[in-house]
């Protein structure tokens, strides 16, 4: 089958030299973490085919406007991304290159590996750019809106293998966001709305409004969107409206059957709803259909280890850390599991890799913390004291330190914590019981009654028996 599509193709500039240069696990690391970041970026703007090699990643779109953005972008995040890399551990730079051209691509029937001279030439055009910049053919500057995008012209240029002798190349500088922002709306087509509402972000209440508005302005235009069904429901599940939420997710899914992203976020939403066995069926879509889609394999081992499903389980979170073996989040989960499952000494080892990664990581340090809590109060006590440095408002943190200060005599600093944890939440019933047990140490029995029966209240009349910890280790879930 063949049909026209955009095709880029990206490049991480010296890959070679780092591997000479650094460890095995070094470069892998830096090469995951790139992989991870392009594969999330062009889920959101709705590529239709990607392919990764250990050189290249090749990403088609079916419009020129929505890959030229995606490749901006790309350059952006992954310039601020290996900033943090080279920084906290590699130390090695690596810029990325991308070309972009539109043209046949040809699917190779029964297999989702596509081949086609506007791939090759793509190629070409990558290997002409400059570091961090997006090289684009005659081709793309004819079908793209010129007048929101800043470009230059950059030369001919004989690519290897063109059946023209040498081609016009432009380097597309940026998106000219106050031209985007002044066109009339009038004027506006669906793919702008999306374009804009997928350039917002959602950091703030008025960028979700102002968001919401531009997918619902593209789909009042274009209907049969899923890409802006797919983003509309993301966001209206985050303003917890989970009903028109799923009415997207599927309609998205009714328009591209094949559609992982689509598949993989319906599944959170169903497992938040408690419809676990057709959760289960679209996270298994999503990964049929993206093998190395990295959250939805982490989402799927939290519900195989909800239905209790140990191997399974194992078995994902393997493949997780194989496909990045530095996401913090799924050591942090992996080892949550494989504590419960007895084996602490490869939760230990996981906790480690997650605070390596990311030594801020507030949940690591508290799971860790209980897990060093039966061997070396010391080594526990640092790391719950970590965890509270990384996140001051951590309730669970401040009552199991204070717990442990408590059991070890050190009444004033247990206090002090326990105290933080009620003026965090007040209604926690087992920081409330730990006061009333350390103000009867001291003596206060109107502390002691007053939180004792605060406790029970709040426990509902259950006995409270322990003055320690209240809060077991709590996977860290992927955001949707």
């Amino acid at each position: 089958m063949s049909i026209y599509f955009a095709a880029i193709f990206t490049d991480l500039v010296r890959h070679s030299a780092v591997w000479n240069n650094v460890s095995r696990d070094a470069a892998a690391g830096i090469v995951t973490e790139y992989r991870y970041l392009s594969q999330s970026l062009a889920s959101h703007y709705g590529r239709r085919h990607e392919n990764f090699t250990g050189d290249g990643h090749l990403f088609l779109f079916e419009s020129a406007d929505v890959a030229v953005h995606f490749s901006l972008k790309l350059i952006a995040y992954w310039k601020q991304r290996r900033r943090s890399l080279a920084a906290s551990q590699y130390g090695h730079d690596l810029p990325i290159r991308v070309g972009c051209h539109f043209g046949e691509c040809y699917r190779i029937a029964d297999d989702d590996a596509w081949i086609g001279r506007a791939i090759n030439i793509a190629k070409r055009i990558e290997a002409s750019a400059y570091p961090d910049s997006l090289f684009i053919s005659q081709t793309i500057l004819e079908l793209i809106d010129l007048p929101v995008y800043n470009f230059e012209a950059v030369g001919n240029f004989e690519l290897k293998g063109d059946f023209l002798p040498c081609r016009q190349l432009y380097r597309m500088v940026s998106v000219d966001q106050t031209a985007l922002a002044a066109r009339p709306e009038d004027k506006m087509t669906a793919e702008d709305w999306f374009l804009r509402g997928a350039g917002l972000g959602s950091g703030t209440a008025g960028a979700v409004d102002d968001e919401l508005f531009c997918y619902r302005r593209a789909l009042e235009l274009r209907a049969t969107y899923p890409e802006a069904h797919n983003n509309l429901g993301i966001l209206l599940k985050r303003l917890g409206d989970a009903v028109e939420a799923a009415e997207h997710y599927r309609e998205a899914l009714r328009l591209w059957p094949n559609y992982p992203e689509g598949h993989y976020n319906y599944a959170i939403l169903l497992q938040e709803m408690g419809d676990i066995d057709c959760a289960d069926t679209h996270y298994r879509d999503a990964i049929r259909l993206r093998p190395d889609f990295v959250d939805a394999r982490l989402r799927y081992a939290g519900l195989l280890e909800g239905n209790d499903d140990p191997v399974q389980t194992d078995r994902q979170y393997r493949e997780v850390l194989r496909l990045r073996p530095g996401f913090a989040e799924a050591n942090n989960n992996y080892g949550v599991f494989l504590e419960r499952m007895g084996d602490t000494a490869g939760a230990e080892a996981h906790y480690l890799r997650a605070l390596e990664h990311q030594p801020d990581y507030a949940e690591a340090h508290y799971n860790y913390a209980m897990l060093l809590e039966q061997g070396d109060q010391r080594r526990a006590e640092e790391e719950y004291r970590a965890a509270i440095r990384a996140r001051p408002n951590y309730v669970e943190a401040h009552n199991n330190l204070a717990a442990l200060l408590h059991e070890n005599g050190d009444l004033p600093a247990a206090e002090r914590h326990y105290l933080a944890a009620l003026r965090l939440k007040p209604d926690d019933p087992g920081a409330n019981y730990n006061l009333a047990l350390l103000a009867q140490a001291k003596g206060d029995a109107e502390t002691a009654s007053r939180h004792f029966r605060l406790a029970e209240e709040l426990r509902g009349g259950a006995e409270c028996r322990s003055p320690a910890n209240v809060q077991r280790p709590q996977p860290n879930r992927s955001p949707t």
